[in-house]
């Protein structure tokens, strides 16, 4: 039972603790209040703070925590000082541990597997970040107020990215929920932690410790499990490592098909090793959405227009096939990116392929990174994938080992698999090498095998090596890293045309980040170099690219149909011709792209997801909401479809409607998207409290983002004595926003929230600073335009806040949400005013 905490420092000018919870792990865990937001939080000192050792894993605990953001991991607000004490300030888990949970004969099955999948779920992701936890068991397992389960305590975390604390040979953890080569003093791994984590499995399911049964298993002693199941976790509960799965995912995959009387029916494995060779427009944004209604329409793209109504140039497709996230087995964080290139490099050569071009739709790995798929399941839910390629990548011994893998996906059943070893100083071979195996993992001849184009790859290991490593990382949106790497590819090799395509893209999306025209001229200078090698497809997505962002639409329009002819397969290529259509203002023909790349794949519902947006931009609302319901009767479990729907009915007024979209996509997955704009409709409804309440569910699934911290005080704000908990949500707004600023200034989404934030706080003079700013900085961006009116009338400058405001009507902002908008109240009676809200949306 929680006690008062005596003798605790006071007078810290953020907290106030409240209460003394217990031990965490190595600290001393109370429960405060953070004044600032008037919210409770966790506050976890150091139990032994004079330790030279203990201080230190303390620091790593709050480094490892800072680098996960996933809705399992217990949330870290930030380190703090009190009065030389140092303590990191949590996320409060008020329900209880794992352990608590814990009953004589063991859970119900569902109940195993749902607490098995979060918490499975955050150990992957640790494990993707490079990070192993050591130390899985059910007290470091806690529950929020509403039931989510939390991974926490990583005071024993291992990276590779920090000094290890622990003697040699020393024990650490748990040693009943320790791996055995732990205890005989080996290194943890990935698969250690796996042990933990089906021994804390085997525990709910008996209700008793692994240990305490002498190794009996779940086969005996639950008899109403599937087989399947029982004989998952003994598999991960291998004395051998290497008997073991090879990730926490496959763990996670293999039960939840179990658990589904789904099996697996494998088949041989082959190896090959590679010998040694001596070296050679204006979009409207609104308040709800976190990214914008424009921004949710990225469904793969469309069919060329010039293709005759009724008639497809190949015939539609058959079988679907995904490409998932390759596995990085060591946990290595240098070898992500390598593992993301490798997805993107598989998807680009399967889609290029013209022996699957009639029969197969590769689905873009952009596709399933916006859906976080990341198993076969998610994939044939998602996706109605029916087949699946999986792999893994490894460096051992001075070589680079892929393994590939084959898979149905309804039931489950791996059909090939090839395994790749390839010397790291002969990276160069493995192009060739994945077109090999991959046409035989599909029964076929080798993939890409016609003659290259020159400069399309290269024979230079050294750049092919960065090259690959450099598009994982363009992948990941980490731009600099992506930059730095593709540099050096081309450095090593100069005619590699393919990966100077992708060094001038990788500077396009720079530039869209920041808006410094000098990484447009860097891109369109490389995307020239590249050029010489001829229209290799790289190289003419560059240039596209480059012509989209300089406005050139009709020469951007004939390199993507140019791409599109090249690549008939590539239904991201599709994408980028429909969406240019749309921003050049030729409607016909986007509409005409998307229909015809839905009578070659019907059954993709990114496409009609697509089309339905298009429709809403266009207000041609009856066709949209066609459209949406055509892609939700297709994939019922993707929450992003009728979170769509939502923002449509938010745009034709209809907020019953909307929320209940909004509600629907909750109920498929709590997003944070879905809860912000659920947010968004109930404060127009000027139901201010609810609207408070969803808004902060937002916050706490992303508490990063500012504009959810902004919604969150303009909600309040309304909220009789609420202006000062509006206050605190705008100022973590602010500082949000005032910190991606300092990293991007030409960000003038976030300038133009930060300019209301700043005004909402009082700060009259700068926010008109900022609003300033920010209109310059997109004087055609009518929600630029809207949000400084907010700010500039909130900070008593009415006439320029008219002004703004008449811009916003005059570029096109829905006078309707003008009207709406409680920041405007001051100016009602003002016949401009009026004058304005009177136009046409």
């Amino acid at each position: 039972m929680s006690q008062p905490a005596p003798g605790l420092p006071t007078g810290h000018p953020h907290y106030e603790v409240l209460e003394r919870c217990g031990q965490g792990g190595m600290g001393v865990v109370y429960r405060a209040r953070d004044k600032r937001l008037n919210r409770e939080v966790a506050l976890k000192f150091l139990s032994a703070p004079d330790s030279p050792d203990a201080l230190a894993r303390f620091r790593q605990e709050a480094e490892a925590v800072a680098a996960l953001n996933h809705p399992n991991i217990a949330t870290l607000f930030e380190p703090g000082d009190w009065d030389g004490a140092p303590f990191l300030a949590m996320e409060l888990l008020t329900g209880g541990t794992l352990r608590d949970r814990r009953r004589a004969g063991g859970l119900p099955l569902s109940e195993i597997l749902s607490y098995a999948k979060q918490l499975g779920e955050a150990l992957a992701f640790a494990h993707s970040e490079g990070i192993i936890h050591r130390d899985v068991k059910p007290g470091n397992a806690m529950f929020n107020a509403r039931g989510t389960l939390k991974l926490l305590d990583f005071g024993l975390a291992k990276s590779s990215g920090f000094e290890d604390l622990t003697q040699a040979g020393a024990v650490v953890g748990t040693p009943s929920y320790m791996a055995p080569e732990l205890l005989g003093g080996a290194e943890a791994s990935v698969r250690s932690d796996l042990f933990s984590f089906a021994a804390l499995v085997y525990e709910m399911a008996s209700g008793e410790s692994i240990h305490s049964k002498a190794g009996v298993g779940l086969a005996g002693l639950r008899p109403d499990f599937p087989e399947g199941v029982s004989r998952a976790v003994a598999k991960a509960l291998a004395r051998d490592p290497g008997d073991r799965f090879v990730s926490v995912r496959a763990f996670l995959d293999e039960l939840d098909l179990a658990a589904s009387g789904d099996n697996f029916a494998l088949t041989r494995t082959m190896t090959v090793t590679v010998a040694q060779e001596p070296a050679k427009k204006n979009r409207r944004r609104w308040r709800g959405a976190a990214y914008g209604a424009a921004a949710l329409a990225l469904a793969a793209g469309a069919a060329i227009h010039w293709w005759p109504a009724g008639r497809s140039p190949a015939r539609v497709a058959t079988q679907t096939l995904v490409v998932l996230p390759f596995e990085n087995l060591a946990g290595d964080p240098a070898n992500q990116a390598l593992c993301d290139g490798l997805q993107e490099t598989v998807a680009s050569l399967l889609s290029g392929a013209p022996e699957l071009r009639s029969s197969t739709m590769i689905v873009p790995a952009s596709e399933l990174r916006r859906g976080q798929v990341r198993t076969i399941v998610e994939a044939q839910r998602q996706f109605n994938a029916t087949l699946a390629v999986t792999g893994s990548v490894v460096r051992t011994g001075g070589n680079i080992q892929i393994t590939l893998n084959l898979s149905d996906t309804s039931p489950v059943r791996q059909k090939n698999s090839r395994i790749i070893s390839v010397p790291a100083s002969e990276a160069a071979r493995l192009q060739e090498q994945l077109g090999a195996d991959l046409g035989a993992l599909l029964g076929r001849r080798a993939l890409g095998n016609s003659p290259a184009s020159a400069g399309e790859t290269t024979m230079n290991s050294a750049a092919y090596d960065s090259y690959l490593r450099g598009r994982g990382e363009l992948e990941g949106r980490h731009y600099d890293e992506a930059v730095s790497l593709l540099t050096k590819a081309v450095e090593a090799d100069p005619d590699f045309a393919t990966a100077r395509a992708k060094l001038s893209e990788a500077l396009v999306r720079k530039y869209l980040y920041t808006r410094d025209s000098k990484f447009l001229a860097l891109a369109d200078a490389e995307a020239a170099r590249a050029s010489v090698a001829g229209p290799i497809p790289a190289v003419v997505l560059a240039q596209a690219l480059i012509r989209r962002a300089t406005g050139k639409s009709d020469e951007a329009i004939a390199l993507f149909s140019q791409l599109v002819k090249s690549e008939p397969g590539n239904v991201d290529a599709f994408k980028f011709l429909a969406e240019e259509y749309a921003l050049a203002g030729r409607p016909k023909e986007a509409e005409e792209t998307y229909l015809a790349a839905i009578r070659l794949r019907p059954g993709y519902w990114p496409l009609h997801q697509g089309l339905g947006n298009f429709y809403m931009g266009e207000r041609q609302y009856a066709k949209a909401g066609e459209a949406f319901e055509t892609a939700i009767a297709l994939a019922p479990q993707v929450a992003g479809i009728p979170s769509d729907m939502g923002a449509m009915y938010y745009r034709m007024g209809k907020w019953p409607e909307a929320a209940a979209a909004f509600e629907k996509s909750i109920a498929i997955k709590p997003n944070a998207v879905a809860y912000a704009n659920l947010g968004a409709v109930l404060f127009y409804q000027g139901r201010y409290e609810e609207a408070a309440r969803r808004t902060e569910t937002a916050t706490e699934l992303q508490p990063a983002n500012a504009t959810n911290w902004g919604n969150l005080g303009d909600a309040r704000w309304q909220l009789p004595g609420g202006r000062e908990k509006a206050r605190a949500a705008f100022r973590k707004a602010a500082d949000l926003a005032a910190g991606q600023l300092a990293l991007n200034p030409g960000n003038f989404q976030i300038r133009k929230t930060y300019a209301l934030y700043l005004a909402k706080l009082g700060r009259a003079e700068e926010a008109q600073q900022e609003a300033g700013k920010a209109m310059a900085q997109a004087p055609n961006d009518g929600g630029v335009h809207f949000y400084a009116a907010r700010a500039l009338v909130v900070a008593g400058a009415t006439a320029p806040a008219l002004e703004a405001l008449s811009r916003a009507a005059e570029l096109g902002y829905d006078s309707r949400e003008i009207a709406r908008e409680p920041d405007f109240e001051k100016l009602r009676n003002l016949p401009r005013y009026r004058e304005i809200i009177q136009r046409r949306p």
